[in-house]
């Protein structure tokens, strides 16, 4: 029943830990953002970076300092030691920005500074595409797509690329504006005195309280048309006589294409504590939920990162299921017989799914380290519960009964199965300890190995001598079938060359150092030849790539434009490639 109620602990874990490709990583880093309208690269890196970069330089514990400048915009990545507090480093860049406010531009707007997860990569990448126009597109996408997107559990932000933005034109005639002795000056601030939405204070009386506000705005492009300037004379002028007023889209600021057609893209980004598949698979029921609702619209998901990380745990985990069938393969005819296989074959996923009640309680979640330890693991687990049953065979092999061959069998290898198992633990436990980022990676593999063998321990002291005392009480009968003759047969042979083969080494440990010790320098020698090279980590086929385009800082946006079509042009000629997708200008 103990066991029981940690295997029900287990299976209930099971359903609740989360899914990763790698486990979380506590990454400090820090992004201050800051747009500047209207302003070029170059300008930007003059007037903005450099005297942010130079304030943020006395940041505590910072490593590096990223900048990136563009047209409009600018962004400084500060990546600080792992031993920094990011909340602490994000407020502290904040009074850095602060106290050199003055200095930077009065036109740019406030920065923006925000704790950065370096996992914050895009999850999903989605393209919405219709017969409307690109500013009716992107205006449905913002008001209403972007807002049901943001309902899935586990999405953190949306961004829209690409589609066009209304704006209502006043083009000032230059000579009318002579003619009537008005100036620009005038003009703008006629407009901006005009559109106000303002509070004007409360109504009290007896029993209510109402507050009252000015709403003076601008519903239609042909109200602007009555607007009274009065110039230097006093005489008051309409708008439409020295300006014309329409409604049209805005300069072009960015570009998004899908297989080079014209698309509005959302790109979704996941909180820092939620998992990639359950994310995903959240957003795409909000998406059917829209293709349904929207049926004059096309959402198509161009890439997803969930299915990459599903197959990629599918493996490993069916890599453990077939270490799993394996091991009990061979523990089958070397144990001689389904009794001892059984009893092995219960031990193994008894610890296993035990080991999960302990991963959920430490927050960890289902990655490739995690279930690489798991798998890792099954050789160790199965060592245990073998030597308990070695030993009770031999005991029943000298006649004692099931229950005392069980008792015997267990308490004569007690410390020894604990000494084996510590040995596990004090190899794999410092794992955990690892500072730095590779120790973030290996804890959840080192603490996933230890568990599961103390579990493993725990079992061998408990469930292995029952099982054992409930399966052999006939006592231990092997079959007489030939299968079991060739076993056996197949076992002195291996004992007698084994036996030959040790008594020649001990005979000849001289002529056997020798080749050996030029094996293990010829091995070493391996690495300094470059025959063996060395990475963080290994190289992923995510069946995607990236390709970033950068043009000088006096490039414009059609330029851009045009060198990404080109791009464009030669993707389409791959036949591997089912979706590519563009983006030119637009967000960092």
């Amino acid at each position: 029943m103990v066991v029981a109620f940690f295997v029900v602990l287990g299976l209930f874990s099971f359903y609740r830990i989360g899914v990763e490709l790698l486990p979380a990583l506590n990454t400090p880093y820090v992004t201050v953002s800051v747009n500047y309208p209207g302003a070029n690269a170059e300008s930007i890196e003059q007037q903005v970076v450099k005297p942010i970069e130079d304030a943020l330089s006395s940041v505590s514990n910072l490593k590096h300092i990223t900048s990136v400048a563009s047209y409009g915009q600018a962004r400084i990545t500060l990546e600080l030691d792992f031993s920094a507090n990011a909340d602490y480093a994000a407020i502290d860049a904040t009074k850095k920005v602060n106290s050199i406010r003055s200095k930077l531009p009065d036109d740019i707007d406030d920065p923006v500074v925000i704790k950065r997860d370096i996992n914050a990569t895009p999850i999903m990448f989605i393209a919405v595409q219709s017969n409307h126009s690109l500013d009716d597109i992107y205006t449905k996408a913002e008001n209403d797509f972007q807002d049901v997107l943001q309902q899935a559990d586990g999405v953190s932000e949306i961004e829209l690329n690409g589609g066009r933005d209304k704006e209502i034109a006043v083009e000032i005639d230059k000579d009318k504006l002579v003619h009537y002795d008005m100036t620009l000056t005038e003009v703008v601030n006629a407009l901006q005195n005009e559109n106000v939405l303002m509070p004007a204070g409360s109504i009290y009386s007896n029993d209510t309280t109402t507050d009252v506000r000015v709403k003076a705005q601008f519903m239609d492009e042909s109200e602007l048309s009555h607007i009274q300037i009065p110039n230097v004379k006093g005489t008051k002028i309409p708008l439409s006589s020295v300006a014309s007023i329409r409604r049209q889209d805005q300069r072009v600021t960015r570009y998004a294409r899908v297989n080079g057609d014209d698309a509005v893209v959302m790109v979704v980004y996941k909180n820092s504590d939620a998992n990639v598949v359950s994310t995903v698979d959240n957003v795409n029921k909000k998406i059917e939920t829209l293709r349904q609702d929207n049926p004059d619209y096309t959402f198509t998901v161009t890439n997803e990162s969930a299915s990459y990380v599903r197959n990629s745990l599918n493996n490993t985990l069916h890599t453990l299921i077939e270490g799993l069938i394996t091991t009990g393969l061979v523990l089958f005819f070397f144990l001689r017989g389904w009794r001892s296989t059984a009893a092995v074959m219960i031990a193994i996923p008894t610890s296993l799914i035990s080991t999960f009640f302990v991963m959920y309680i430490a927050n960890f979640t289902f990655n490739m380290m995690s279930l690489m330890g798991m798998a890792l693991c099954i050789g160790i687990l199965v060592d245990d519960s073998i030597v308990v049953l070695e030993n009770i065979h031999r005991h029943l092999m000298k006649g004692e009964k099931p229950k005392e061959a069980a008792l015997n069998g267990r308490m004569e290898i007690g410390m020894a199965a604990i000494a084996i198992t510590l040995c596990d633990v004090v190899v794999f436990m410092p794992i955990a300890f690892m500072t730095g980022m590779v120790g973030q990676y290996f804890k959840q593999f080192g603490l996933t190995i230890v568990f599961a063998t103390l579990f493993s321990l725990f079992v061998s002291f408990t469930l292995t001598p029952m099982l054992a005392s409930r399966l052999f009480r006939l006592g231990l009968k092997i079959p007489d079938k030939p299968i079991w003759h060739k076993m056996d047969a197949l076992e002195k042979w291996a004992r007698d060359n084994y036996t030959h083969l040790l008594v020649w080494t001990l005979d000849n440990s001289k002529k056997l150092f020798i080749p050996v010790l030029i094996c293990f320098f010829g091995a070493v020698a391996l690495i300094p030849a470059g025959l063996v090279g060395s990475e963080f980590m290994p190289q992923t086929d995510e069946s995607g790539f990236r390709i970033s385009v950068q043009l000088p800082t006096n490039a414009n946006l059609d330029r851009t434009d045009k060198v990404t079509q080109e791009l464009e042009k030669y993707l389409s000629s791959i036949p591997e490639v089912t979706y590519y997708t563009s983006m030119v200008g637009g967000k960092i």
